[in-house]
């Protein structure tokens, strides 16, 4: 079998115009799928055929008309690309190019709304209308020059963290869910009109309708007034109420625990932070008398007293002294940062806080048993009481679907106006216009039942009883929860407080150790390497006690969250 190309192409037209000219019949050639290259081979081979002394001028013409049409009605999948002519060294090498473009049936209005292809990224649009809208216009309340105790910055979280307003915003919509459930009971009252024109045929014997229909025209305006009051429905209302007031409650509770939440993050961020500008003064203060050890090693140094070693051992001290400073520094502006998302504004806004790392006095809960602790926060934790609310809201639930077995009994009443003109054709003589207006009404009771519906009630039924009994055990992880959280801050606090003591006793040893030794060194009574271990020792001591101060603190801070302490 032959290839298909230009030249037996160029044969096939050959035979065909010797047998259309034997034939007298004309011949038309319809060609798709021509590319932009080949335009120029087709013409090459089919004008000199079709264009010798033996052809017409109607043929001539015709042939003009096909060529054009030909280069009018190339195929579209070349519309718009420029494809060079090939040669034929290049010819053998051409390879059908598969598109990157995955085409799932989809429109091609749609498929431009989308990226071309999984590889390349969608090009969007200018969204400068959207990302307006991050960009806060709001001043800032934080004044740069003020310094903030710790109730300050809870009153701040407290009216400037989004979360309290989203929680907020939670417990209106429950509230208006209240109200939706309330104006059930009330009856509804609709109003409606309809009015057209409208043109309608009815058949008719023949000896009356001549034609064997009339045909009826009406120009009308029907409005008209309904009420439907539901009287009885079984609890339907009733129950459903009762869930919204839970949702209400439990979303009211989540609000308060919100506040809760967030004084306890501000309480543990400003103690974080405060506790490490209090670790900063104690590495200033190791750094100094570490340069003073250095300074006094190489006195004696100077005096044939010290050795060598033994100051390029003080150096080292000082050095490590300084990077100990540098590390805390350098930590500091975390901590800021944490502050600064616990009150819920943007860590490059400056706050300023006082100084407030000091030994607190035990807070109250420690007066009690852990025992009357945790009965406290059961009596008074919001979130252990909401999952309660929302276990009844879920026992309301239930009722309600158990109430779709039972009728309900509505009042209905309807009154309409009827209003317009008529006209009749189609029967011996046509009746021409004629109007009326009169009103309608009605009054009853309208009784509704599902006798059968595949068992949706049932299945709804047991999906609220689920949905109950998964509430259920919620209520008891939450509580189980909450006691251990009550139990390890309670213990967490005790011992910080017996640390607390034994690290001030720590200090102050450490203190009076390393005064001693740096005396006795000073008269050559001492080794400088017993002085560097005395000044190591009390910076160690120093440190102990804020991290342990810092965790009673926090544990405090715990404990008053845990146990569901009133917002103050």
């Amino acid at each position: 079998m032959n290839r298909f190309n230009a030249d037996t192409f160029f044969t096939f037209l050959k035979k065909l115009r010797r047998l259309s000219s034997h034939a007298g019949r004309r011949v038309v050639l319809i060609l798709d799928n021509i590319r932009y290259h080949q335009i120029g081979e087709f013409l090459s081979l089919c004008i000199p055929l079709f264009s010798t002394r033996a052809t017409g001028r109607g043929q001539n013409r015709l042939i003009r008309i096909g060529v054009l049409g030909t280069l009018l009605f190339i195929s579209f999948d070349v519309w718009g690309q420029t494809i060079p002519p090939t040669t034929e060294s290049q010819g053998s090498q051409l390879k059908p190019v598969e598109s990157t473009r995955i085409d799932h049936g989809m429109p091609e209005r749609l498929q431009r709304q989308v990226a071309p292809a999984p590889s390349a990224p969608w090009r969007s649009p200018d969204l400068r209308g959207y990302t307006s809208v991050l960009k806060s216009a709001e001043r800032s309340p934080i004044d740069p020059q003020k310094r903030y105790e710790l109730l300050e910055l809870i009153d701040l979280a407290q009216r400037l963290n989004p979360e309290t307003r989203v929680a907020w915003e939670a417990a209106r919509q429950a509230a208006i869910g209240v109200g939706l459930v309330e104006s059930e009971y009330f009856p509804v009252l609709t109003l409606s009109a309809l009015g057209g024109y409208q043109n309608q045929a009815f058949p008719a014997p023949t000896d009356v309708a001549p034609s064997g229909f009339f045909r009826v025209y009406y120009e009308r305006v029907f409005p008209a007034l309904r009420l439907r009051w539901l009287l009885l429905d079984f609890g339907r209302r009733g129950n459903s109420l009762d869930a919204a007031k839970e949702r209400l409650l439990a979303v009211n509770l989540g609000f308060n625990r919100k506040h809760q939440e967030i004084i306890y993050r501000v309480q543990r961020a400003f103690f974080g932070l405060t506790s490490l500008r209090a670790k900063i003064a104690v590495a200033v203060s190791s750094l100094d008398s570490a340069r003073a050890v250095r300074e006094s090693a190489e006195a004696q140094l100077g005096n044939g007293l010290a050795t060598l070693p033994e100051v390029s051992l003080a150096r080292q001290q000082e050095a490590q002294a300084a990077f100990d400073l540098e590390d805390a520094l350098a930590t500091e502006r975390d901590a800021q940062v944490a502050l600064a998302e616990s009150i819920g504004i943007l860590p490059t806004t400056p706050i300023q806080v006082a100084d407030f790392f000091a030994l607190q006095p035990p807070p109250a809960a420690l007066e009690d048993s852990v025992e009357k602790v945790i009965d406290q926060a059961l009596e008074r934790r919001p979130d252990l009481i909401a999952k309660v609310a929302a276990l009844r809201g879920k026992e309301a639930e239930v009722r309600r679907a158990r109430a779709d077995y039972f009728p309900t009994l509505s009042l209905v009443s309807d009154f309409n106006i009827l209003a317009g003109r008529t006209k009749i054709t189609g029967g011996n003589q046509d009746t021409g216009w004629y109007s009326a207006t009169e009103p309608s009404y009605g009054v009853g009771l309208a009784l509704e039942w599902n006798l059968f519906e595949g068992g949706a009630t049932l299945r709804r039924v047991e999906l609220a009883e689920a949905e109950r009994r998964a509430a259920e055990d919620e209520v008891t992880a939450a509580r189980d929860q909450a006691i251990r959280d009550v139990w390890k801050a309670y213990t967490d606090v005790r011992l910080a407080m017996r640390r607390l003591d034994v690290a001030a006793a720590l200090v102050d040893a450490s203190q009076k150790t390393y005064e001693a030794t740096l005396e006795s060194y000073r008269h050559g009574l001492a080794t400088l390497t017993e002085l560097l271990t005395a000044r190591r020792e009390l910076s160690r001591a120093r440190f102990v006690e804020i991290d342990t101060n810092l965790q009673l603190l926090t544990a405090s801070a715990a404990l008053a969250y845990t146990a569901g302490a009133e917002t103050k």
